[in-house]
This record gives C-alpha cells, structure tokens and sequence, in this order.
C-alpha cells in the first residue's frame, strides 16, 4: 500500500494505492498526527508520496519520514526554467502527458502547456473561483459575497448575478482564450481540467481528478 498526499491552499488531500489500482481516497479536515493516522490503512502503508504548497509542521513530517520517498519528479523544459515550477504542476503535467494543455481550478487556476515531446513549454497562473468572488467582495463596499455555481449566465440581470457571470463566464471565456492561443502552437491539442472546481465545466471540456495521482505514480 502507498499514502499519496497532496497539500494545497483549500484542501487536503490523500488517496491509498495498491499498485496502480486506487483503495480508497478523501481529505483531511485539518493537518494532524490523529488525522493522518486515521487515514485508512494508514498501518499497512509500505510508502508515503507527498506535493505540497504549503509548509509542514516538524511533528508531522516526523511521523510521515520514515517511508517518504523523496520527490523525485522528472519534466524536461523547452525554453522553460522548470526548477521554478511547484511540485503539483509538474505532477499535474506529467500525469495529463504529451501534447495537453491541463488546467487545473484550485485556489488559484493553473494553466500546463505540454509539447509532444513531453517538455513544459509554458502556463500561467490566475484568480481561482473562490478568490475572484471573495476579492469583489473583500475590496469594495457593498458588493456581496458570491459562491461559484453551475449553470451560470453570461450576463447577469441583477447585481447577484452580475457577479456571477464575472466569476464563472469570466473563467470560461479565460480558458477559451488560453486553449486558442496553444492550439496555434499545437493544433493537436487536447485539454484536461482537474482541481477542486473542474466540475462546474465539465459540459465544455474533459475532467480528471486524478492528474496529481497519475503523476505520482509516474
């Protein structure tokens, strides 16, 4: 059995494999010894595979450390300076493969460019859902607090709805934008979403959850 772990702003999240079959996968309401341990077959773990964006506390990077395996994660850059890139990203690029532009909606939405030749050639990095509505919200006076939601108007009747359709047609037209531009580049393109948020575009283009996964395991 081996514990994957990915730590992001928003969520924590785990999943157990054995071999290249999932057991079993959630998250971790809170970073605590009792949390982890109450990971199921957190007992039987013969390795511990870990991405995170944020830092980990001493006592729990004692308890993981001794069947970590250090991150060894291997993408080739063209043009790009990939020691610059966070572990997730290149999990996330790696387990979509060549030829893939992989979006993924956390926190914050990050943009993948993958060549044919399996090299990271660009991205980007934006506002995701929830800190665009909570940023209209927190920087001005008496517009309210607004939650993603599917389906959405491109243009909204009311104030409620005004921010809505920022936040969630915004996000479209966005990746519209990004995915037109790549496919000049490579017209045989293929796009992926994956992130905490994919699914409220699950109509417009394919989503896996499981790219940090499957870059894990690779």
């Amino acid at each position: 059995m081996k514990l994957l772990l990915d730590f992001g702003n928003s969520r924590l999240k785990y999943a157990v494999y054995a071999g290249d079959s999932k057991v079993t996968e959630g998250f971790i309401p809170t970073l605590t010894e009792k949390n982890l341990c109450e990971i199921p077959h957190f007992a039987e773990l013969e390795s511990i595979h870990l991405s995170s964006v944020i830092d980990i506390p001493p006592a729990i990077h004692a308890l993981i450390s001794p069947k970590l395996i250090p991150n060894q994660t291997i993408m080739r850059g063209n043009g790009y300076d990939v020691s610059s890139l966070g572990e997730d990203r290149k999990l996330i690029a790696l387990g979509a493969g060549p030829s893939h532009l992989s979006i993924c909606l956390g926190t914050c939405i990050t943009y993948n460019l993958v060549n044919e030749a399996n090299e990271f050639v660009g991205g980007a990095i934006s506002p995701g859902l929830h800190m665009r509505a909570a940023g209209m919200h927190a920087h001005t006076a008496h517009l309210p607090q607004v939650a993603p939601q599917h389906p959405y108007p491109f243009f909204g009747h009311d104030t409620q709805s005004n921010l809505i359709a920022g936040v969630m047609a915004g996000v479209e037209f966005e990746m519209q934008g990004f995915i037109q531009q790549a496919k000049k580049q490579m017209p045989n393109l293929q796009v992926v979403l994956t992130g905490g948020d994919a699914h409220h575009f699950s109509t417009l283009y394919n989503v896996d959850p499981d790219l940090v996964w499957k870059g894990m395991l690779i």
